[in-house]
């Protein structure tokens, strides 16, 4: 089920991606190697690429520092956010504690831009979206490592923008779990507290005291983060359970070695109930390093990585080439299932996100300390883009269109969505999708909310954007509309504000 699609050459390996804001185009990041596919007009390597779907290829951008291993994220006016890095060469300073900026615009005008006095207190990479739109920014290392360890730990934490009179926040938990907790799973809850899983640990954190307030129980089975590397995903925030939040973490590595063999298991846990607990359930394939990107009919797509051995260069085989479909809302035993197996070898460094048009965009693939042509090694440095179309798109139901809709909204607000449709569906959804910043398994700041549908009428819904920026923080999101699962043609961007 489901169809592959090669629909381009990325320029730059696609090992960390983020969707601009009103357009489909999707911003690429590489580290500093004269040894990508994509160059300025003058010969000069680029590290970064604006990718288009529509053309195929990339328009080089600009960057002045390492990015390699870096996280992302957006700012509430829509300003991509590019976050830290690793060490300097000859010719491009550190990234470690690096902030990059992209303004998005409209032509070819816009580019990565970086100020060397604006930067972070601490070298750590992982940052996520709280409920103001600031971004928490979360451990790492202050040196590159297979394994993380006391000597080169950052046992912290800090905001973007900063909290006045306080640059970092110093966070135990981030001892506590080593060596395991490079790549921490985050999560904003709906009470605006903070989700985090480090090695097989998991706590809420306070975003008022910045304490922990909760101890969650451990997850069953091996460590969860790099570089066992598992997946994780907050599941759709629905009127239709009330809005409660359920984390899934899926898959990862049995120990740190080349022969590690891929875990089969996912936790599903509630960690705001009374009494959490994690549910386990089997997925059908083993499977280290999986992307785990939201459809948009508020399904699981599970993808890309590995059977064997662990996240890191040279330290995996055993490509899975065969997506899993994880459906939240069915029976536990039924929520699995296999789809139609792509031929491009997805390892470390690799990328899938929900795109506009319903597909999901599948890139990257760099797991050499060089560069690998085709035909050189076992798993060469991917730049080919494919698309995967589930198979709410194959289907003989005619898709409907959005036609007008606000491009700002403010929380609580009703709005109109005008459709052009053929019949009158049986179900209708309509839901807010942030796909977020993509790298190394880490889906940052990802999130579905499903939105209330106040009045339906054959051409027109009325819906409710969301009452609490704990549910959606402020920023854009993609207005995805489903009639009787099959999604519109094209989602729309949509700005939700204070």
């Amino acid at each position: 089920m489901g169809q592959w699609d090669l629909i381009g050459h990325s320029g730059v390996t696609g090992m960390h991606a983020i969707l601009k804001p009103f357009s489909d185009h999707v911003m690429f990041l590489e580290r500093v190697q004269e040894t990508t596919h994509a160059h300025f007009p003058d010969g000069r390597f680029s590290w970064a690429t604006e990718f288009s779907p529509t053309s195929g290829s990339g328009r080089p951008l600009t960057i002045k520092s390492n990015i390699f291993c870096s996280g992302g994220g957006y700012l509430p006016d829509g300003t991509l956010v590019s976050v830290a890095g690793g060490q300097p060469n000859e010719k491009y300073s550190q990234g470690y504690n690096g902030l990059r900026f992209y303004k998005p615009c409209n032509g070819t005008a816009c580019d990565w831009a970086q100020n060397f006095n604006i930067h972070l207190a601490a070298k750590r990479w992982y940052p996520s979206a709280l409920a103001t739109g600031e971004l928490f920014i979360l451990g790492g290392s202050n040196h590159a490592a297979s394994l993380n360890n006391e000597r080169i730990n950052v046992p912290s934490f800090e905001l973007y923008p900063r909290l006045k009179g306080r640059k970092l926040i110093e966070f135990d938990f981030m001892t506590e779990t080593l060596p395991y907790n490079l790549y921490p799973i985050i999560h904003l809850l709906p009470d605006k507290n903070l989700f985090i899983l480090a090695s097989t640990k998991a706590v809420i954190l306070s975003t008022s005291t910045w304490k922990i307030i909760k101890r969650l129980p451990d997850i069953p089975g091996p460590p969860r983060n790099y570089p066992l590397t598992g997946g994780s995903v907050l599941l759709p925030l629905t009127p239709e359970n009330k809005f409660q939040p359920e984390i899934l973490v899926c898959g990862g590595a049995t120990e740190f070695s080349t022969s590690a063999r891929g875990v089969t298991s996912c936790g599903r846990i509630q960690p705001l109930a009374k009494s959490p607990r994690w549910e386990m359930e089997e997925m059908p394939l083993g499977r280290m390093m999986p992307d785990m990107a939201l459809l948009a009919d508020g399904t699981v797509l599970i993808v890309n990585g590995a059977n064997q051995g662990t996240a890191g260069f040279d330290r995996a085989s055993d490509p899975v080439l065969v997506p899993v479909h994880y459906n939240p809302v069915a029976p536990k035993g039924q929520r699995f299932k296999m789809w139609n197996p792509s031929v491009i070898a997805r390892m470390y460094h690799s990328i899938a996100m929900l795109m506009p048009d319903s597909t999901v965009l599948v890139a990257g693939s760099n797991p050499n300390g060089r560069p690998v042509d085709y035909g050189m090694g076992p798993f060469p440095t991917e730049y080919r883009v494919e698309k995967f179309s589930p198979p709410y798109l194959m289907g003989d139901d005619a898709q409907a269109e959005i036609v007008g809709w606000p491009s700002k909204v403010h929380y609580g607000q009703t709005f109109d969505i005008h459709l052009k449709w053929f019949d009158f569906p049986r179900k209708v959804a309509v839901s807010f999708v942030q796909p977020g910043f993509v790298t190394h398994s880490t889906h940052m700041s990802q999130r579905m909310v499903g939105l209330k549908i106040v009045k339906k009428q054959v051409a027109k819904l009325t819906v409710k954007a969301p009452e609490s920026n704990g549910l959606a923080p402020p920023s854009h999101y993609m207005l995805v509309v489903t009639l009787d699962g099959v999604p519109a043609v094209e989602s729309k961007w949509i700005r939700l504000v204070a």
